[in-house]
Order: structure tokens, then C-alpha cells, then sequence
């Protein structure tokens, strides 16, 4: 405890001691700040449709996590705000067991697109907007922008466990079309077929 003491002490003598224990804190960076290590893996299965773009180069490989969207990351975070100002963050609007597709402002073929798949197909897919003036949800602080890496017509397809998917950088002349193949792939079965009723 007299060590505490003399760390938050103010006092002029105990200055080299707390700057002592705050250098020992810094060099301990690579224990405690483990952002990247933690957030930043990016990974490959056939539960992921590959977009073609290249991993980014960390600028620190073990401490600064640079969000992404690149398909087979983690869903960034960012906190948005429904139509009655109440704040959430991006990731509780995935639901258990579903698929969630986020398209930019000007995405409604996709989110069209997803709930006639969800509905012709059984999908279990939820789709919103989001953006800073126009969507379901609203980025008043631009901070799923920063992340979204997808153009205002884009969309990218979050999976249950708040991976990405599939992304499309830009909007599409075939929207449900684009959709159903990378469902297709991703749950390894038909997406753009009814599903057979069990009678």
C-alpha cells in the first residue's frame, strides 16, 4: 500500500517512482493490449465467401485491431441509434441463430432480396439499413461508416456467431440472385428453391 501511496501521491518526491511504474506498465503493452491478437483474425472456411480482397497489413500485429467487413472477420463495432434516439450497439442486432444482412442507406434491393429469400427459402435471415440519415438504424457518429467498407448500395451478410460472410462492396442488378449464392455456400444446400413442406 505505501507503494500505491507514493504512485498517486502528487508529490514532487515521488515523481521518478511513478514514472517508473507507469514505464513498467508500458512495457507490458504486449500483455495487456492484445487487440489484434484478440479481435483482429480474419479466417477462411466454406462458411465464408471469399470477396478477393487482400488482409490489410496490421500497423502492430499484436495491438492495433483495424475493424473490418472483409469476409470472415468479425462484425466491428459501432454504436447506432433507432428511429427513437435510443443507442445500441451494432452486434445485438444480430439475433440468435440468424443471419443478419446490413446494407448501406440506399441497400433496399438487398434487404428485399434477403426477406424474399428468408421467406421463399426458410432462411433464417433479418436485413436493415443503416445510415446516417436514412435506414432502419442511424450512425450519427459515422462510426459504422468508418468500418462498413461498402459503398451506400453495398451490403455485407453477418452470420450467427457475428462473423461476416459475404459482402458485397457495391449494389447489384441481381440482388436476390447475388444473395442466394453466397446462402447457397454457405449452408452447403439450394437457398434460391422453396423449401419442401413436411406433409
Amino acid at each position: 500500500m505505501a507503494q500505491l501511496r507514493r504512485m498517486w501521491s502528487g508529490r514532487p518526491e515521488d515523481a521518478a517512482h511513478r514514472s517508473a511504474v507507469l514505464r513498467a506498465m508500458r512495457a507490458q503493452s504486449m500483455e495487456f493490449n492484445e487487440l489484434n491478437v484478440e479481435y483482429g483474425y480474419c479466417y477462411q472456411s466454406a462458411s465464408v465467401v471469399p470477396d478477393g480482397s487482400a488482409a490489410s497489413a496490421p500497423a502492430d500485429e499484436i495491438r492495433v485491431y483495424q475493424p473490418s467487413t472483409r469476409p470472415g472477420a468479425p462484425l466491428p463495432h459501432a454504436w447506432l441509434e433507432d428511429e427513437d434516439g435510443n443507442r445500441r450497439p451494432v452486434k445485438d442486432l444480430v439475433a440468435p441463430g440468424r443471419f443478419l444482412l446490413i446494407a448501406g442507406e440506399d441497400g433496399q434491393g438487398w434487404c428485399e432480396a434477403a426477406r424474399q429469400l428468408a421467406e421463399e427459402a426458410g432462411v433464417p435471415l433479418d436485413a436493415v439499413r443503416i445510415g446516417h440519415l436514412d435506414g432502419d438504424y442511424h450512425d450519427p457518429r459515422c462510426a459504422w461508416l468508418r468500418h462498413r467498407q461498402i459503398a451506400s448500395d453495398g451490403a455485407v451478410l453477418v452470420r450467427p456467431d457475428r462473423f461476416i460472410a459475404w459482402r458485397s462492396p457495391a449494389g447489384s442488378g441481381k440482388p436476390r440472385a447475388a444473395l442466394a449464392v453466397a446462402l447457397s455456400q454457405i449452408l452447403t444446400r439450394p437457398v434460391d428453391a422453396p423449401v419442401a413442406s413436411a406433409v
